[in-house]
């Protein structure tokens, strides 16, 4: 009869999304945040940042589209928030870096250990290879970047080193004075599997980071050079004032 409105039993289906609506409304904002965030790097890692619609996004995070938007404001926003949740859990805890005693063990376990290992993992690579292809629209991304990986962590080295010299543990040379020639070979690691179609195989990357120890312990070493701690370099100048 016209006007008489019956009571329809709800399907699985409509008590499934009715949970799903449930859950979703239950989620704390940061927990929402983090899978948004998850779901952005995959699908920036899969399709490219410009190729990714919000939609992507919400759909891999299992939320609506407004949902992306009560978070964020613009997919830049989403890839300035993924550039800032990698470089808090990078390794930048530099004021421990200047306690105690800066010794050679330990500038080469920070540096080829530490230090390295972040440098090539997936995500970092991942990120990195986003910068690159968004560089010309995007610019004070690879600036914030340079400013918050590469920058200060050479200043922070840098200042390790001084101490460590004055405690004895380096001889001064061209290593100390410019920290930037010891990070150049994460640097250069990085952008390889970067760039590369395939990366570098788990077998590959540690034999590159054993030399690169190798190569920390003889630049840094004090006793590098004819035995009594004097280096070539520091002989030449010696002799040729």
């Amino acid at each position: 009869m016209a006007g008489i409105q019956r009571d329809i039993p709800a399907s699985e289906e409509t008590h499934e999304m009715i949970r799903e609506t449930r859950v979703r409304q239950r989620l704390p904002a940061d927990v929402r945040i983090r899978q948004i965030l998850d779901a952005a790097f995959a699908e920036f890692s899969t399709r490219g940042f410009t190729c990714t619609r919000i939609d992507d996004i919400a759909a891999r995070a299992g939320v609506s589209k407004g949902g992306i938007y009560t978070h964020f404001d613009s997919k830049e926003e989403v890839l300035h928030a993924l550039l800032e949740r990698l470089l808090l859990t990078s390794l930048m805890d530099v004021p421990a870096f200047l306690e105690g005693e800066v010794t050679l063990e330990r500038v080469a376990d920070l540096l080829a250990g530490e230090l390295y290992e972040w440098a090539v993992s997936p995500p970092v690579v991942a990120m990195l290879r986003l910068l690159i292809a968004e560089n010309a629209r995007l610019p004070s991304l690879v600036e914030q970047w340079q400013e918050r990986t590469e920058n200060r962590f050479v200043d922070a080295i840098g200042k390790m080193l001084t101490k460590g010299i004055k405690q004895g543990h380096f001889r001064p040379g061209a290593a100390t004075q410019t920290p930037l020639l010891l990070i150049a070979p994460i640097a250069q690691m990085c952008l390889r599997q970067t760039i590369r179609a395939t990366p570098f195989t788990e077998i590959a990357l540690i034999r590159y980071q054993t030399a690169y120890r190798q190569q920390l312990m003889e630049m840094l070493s004090p006793s590098s050079g004819d035995g009594n701690g004097n280096s070539p370099v520091r002989a030449l100048q010696d002799r040729f004032g």
